[in-house]
């Protein structure tokens, strides 16, 4: 691997857009990392979600964290309104995992941008995150041959 793109391809998972449910408020926009990461440590059954976005209105892909329940792969969206955004690949982490991460850089975003330096994330973008920092919630990425045989 040499890059976000390659781990999310390797190791992340797909997610299901879904109306927030009630009891929880969006954030401000450009808080997600820390948003999600609070509704995570403040619901023992909702996972931090971390990884790639596509909104209306921009022409690209950004680095964004949502949780989902354990059982789930429906969003429970951070800061993003209802309905506009599909989550393209991601991955669920663990609560130590995320925990440590963050306070070893001192910010929120643990494996995309988020404001970090993303050579602190180089052994995971070289090798993959070992496996107690992820959880497999999510439906698997198709194969590629999946992918080529529908072409």
């Amino acid at each position: 691997m040499a890059g976000l793109a390659e781990l999310l391809l390797a190791q992340g998972r797909l997610f299901t857009p879904a109306a927030r449910p009630g009891g929880f408020a969006a954030g401000t926009p450009g808080t997600c990392f820390a948003t999600a990461s609070r509704m995570a440590d403040e619901h023992a059954d909702l996972l931090y979600v971390e990884g790639m976005v596509l909104a209306d209105g921009v022409p690209f892909a950004f680095d964004h964290a949502w949780c989902v329940r354990a059982a789930s792969d429906h969003v429970i969206e951070s800061t993003l309104p209802d309905g506009p955004a599909w989550p393209t690949s991601a991955i669920a982490l663990t609560d130590d995992y995320r925990r440590e991460q963050q306070a070893l850089r001192g910010v929120n975003a643990v494996i995309t941008g988020g404001g970090i330096n993303l050579a602190d994330n180089a052994d995971a973008l070289r090798g993959g995150l070992p496996s107690h920092a992820w959880l497999p919630v999510g439906r698997p990425l198709p194969s590629t041959t999946e992918t080529s045989a529908r072409s």
